[in-house]
């Protein structure tokens, strides 16, 4: 006698199906299935276990930017704004070899943090750092290039950046120098390295270091259209009549970039009682245009984000 089987698919999978609700049954309740989360961070964070890394992980949650003081050479160097070794005209100049970087000291970090939060955050709203704030803030140690020349290299920390001059990537801000000396900062370097800091952050939002990035905080437009370019006949003494607080080679103007880095500048740097006894006083700005161009300024930043850029320089202690 011959017998045949014949396949029924409906009750393999009522099969199947039993199977498995019989074995989710027999699961302890103690034991649930746990899904993992998509990890959506391009860091882990904390990076360690002391108490500032708790404070780090806070303010990642708050403004989504990375305070990292453990990091590689290329996330100091990615998207860089110019090649070390080819950076554009201003105060940083070529390097002829590499450039080293070491991370933080531990030890310097509390106290780097504390710096920010004093000489930085408090300046801008929270709505503001949460969409300004650069995606990486760095805090470095030594940094330096292998060969060496007469040429001052702002990079070269051992040598010419004796307090923390800030570094700007496409998609960072670095603290240099934040070793064991930082934790005794004089007042005098603290508010040097305020100025500068807070300088730094304005233009990395103006002016972005690649050309193709949009700015964050687009250029006033009515700034650059008080003062004359294409001035030849500037001098130390006639500067500040032409609305002017630097002058080129040959008695020219300033680039216009050149020209509102200065101004952001000098506005975290001197108080306002300082710079009402000198670049606005009429006697020395004759024209008004200095004034003028420090209202637009002023007025821009208050009526569009909410921020006094007046108080970076305001603070002096």
């Amino acid at each position: 006698m011959r017998f045949t089987t014949s396949y029924n698919p409906t009750i393999s999978f009522a099969v199947v199906l039993a199977c498995v609700l019989l074995a989710i049954a027999c699961r302890k309740d103690n034991n649930p299935v746990v899904i993992s989360e998509k990890k959506q961070q391009r860091f882990q964070l904390p990076q360690g276990n002391s108490a500032f890394d708790t404070k780090i992980v806070d303010y990642y949650n708050r403004y989504n930017s990375y305070i990292l003081y453990k990091f590689s050479d290329i996330d100091f160097n990615y998207a860089f704004s110019y090649n070390l070794a080819d950076p554009p005209n201003g105060n940083i100049t070529p390097r002829t070899g590499p450039v080293l970087i070491r991370c933080g000291d531990s030890i310097a970090i509390q106290s780097a943090l504390d710096f920010m939060e004093q000489y930085w955050f408090s300046f801008y709203p929270e709505d503001f750092k949460k969409r300004c704030l650069p995606s990486k803030i760095l805090l470095a140690g030594l940094i330096y290039n292998t060969t060496w020349n007469a040429t001052a290299k702002i990079y070269d920390t051992p040598r010419v950046n004796p307090v923390t001059i800030p570094i700007e990537g496409a998609d960072h801000i670095t603290l240099p120098k934040i070793d064991t000396a930082f934790n005794s900062y004089s007042l005098s370097n603290k508010l040097l390295l305020k100025s500068q800091l807070n300088r730094t952050f304005l233009k990395h939002l103006m002016y972005p270091s690649i050309s193709t990035m949009p700015p964050l905080v687009p250029l006033p437009d009515q700034f650059h259209k008080i003062s004359d370019y294409t001035l030849g006949v500037l001098t130390n003494a006639n500067k500040y009549k032409y609305g002017f607080l630097t002058v080129y080679a040959g008695n020219r103007s300033p680039d216009p970039m050149t020209d509102m880095v200065n101004y952001l500048d000098t506005i975290c740097t001197k108080p306002k009682a300082a710079l009402d006894a000198w670049m606005l006083n009429p006697n020395v700005d004759s024209l008004g245009f200095t004034r003028r161009k420090y209202d637009l300024l002023i007025n821009y930043f208050k009526n569009n984000y909410n921020v006094d850029i007046q108080a970076i320089g305001n603070k002096q202690d």
